[in-house]
């Protein structure tokens, strides 16, 4: 009866040691970018993309084709990329587009009381013609990646004639709210033409406690 009792001591301390030795997934923190590679210093290295290969990174360069300039990265400390659509393309009938997706951890709570906030800001553009739009949203979405009671932010610039227009908005997550999602994308009727000719740079997600 001893040897028995003490089996079963041991392994509860056993099973205690293997739960507490179990890794606890941090909170997502506050105040800090949760955008991997958000200026595109980096390639295309943390986001997906599609179709395969269409979407871009490309170096600034002079203005007055249809990019963004190295002035206009210097206004905005761009670094030496941006990201770009790219060209239209026709086998899958879309301008290409990029997204990077985020999964909010240990603050559900604060979450669904209303209490945390979220900042979107990033700079887009596009060049002169007109039916070409640039598009930045974030999506909120549940633990299921479905809706929640707000679909989240949406923006959309045209026309800005090579230059940037600056994003930043903030809004408090809805309750359910567990996943985050950035997208970069472009259309109108002009893109069949076969430049999407839009771009972003400096790309933020922040969360807040409010």
């Amino acid at each position: 009866m001893f040897r028995l009792r003490m089996g079963a001591i041991a392994g509860v301390v056993l099973v205690g040691a293997l739960l507490s030795a179990s890794p606890v997934a941090a909170a997502t923190p506050y105040g800090t970018n949760l955008v991997k590679n958000p200026g595109a210093e980096n390639g295309l290295h943390n986001w997906d993309t599609f179709p395969p290969g269409d979407f871009q990174v490309l170096p600034y360069g002079p203005a007055g084709f249809g990019q963004p300039s190295k002035a206009s990265s210097k206004k905005i400390g761009g670094g030496a990329h941006f990201f770009s659509a790219g060209a239209y393309d026709m086998a899958y009938g879309t301008c290409p587009d990029a997204n990077q997706q985020f999964t909010l951890t240990g603050i559900g709570s604060a979450i669904d009381t209303g209490h945390v906030a979220v900042r979107l800001q990033g700079y887009m553009g596009t060049n002169g013609a007109a039916g070409i739009n640039a598009h930045l949203d974030l999506y909120f979405r549940n633990s299921q990646n479905h809706g929640v009671a707000s679909n989240g932010i949406t923006k959309k610039v045209s026309m800005t004639n090579e230059l940037y227009k600056h994003v930043d908005v903030t809004k408090v997550l809805p309750k359910n709210t567990r996943i985050l999602r950035i997208h970069m994308w472009s259309d109108g009727y002009n893109t069949i033409n076969g430049d999407c000719a839009a771009f972003w740079d400096k790309l933020s997600v922040t969360l807040s406690h409010v």
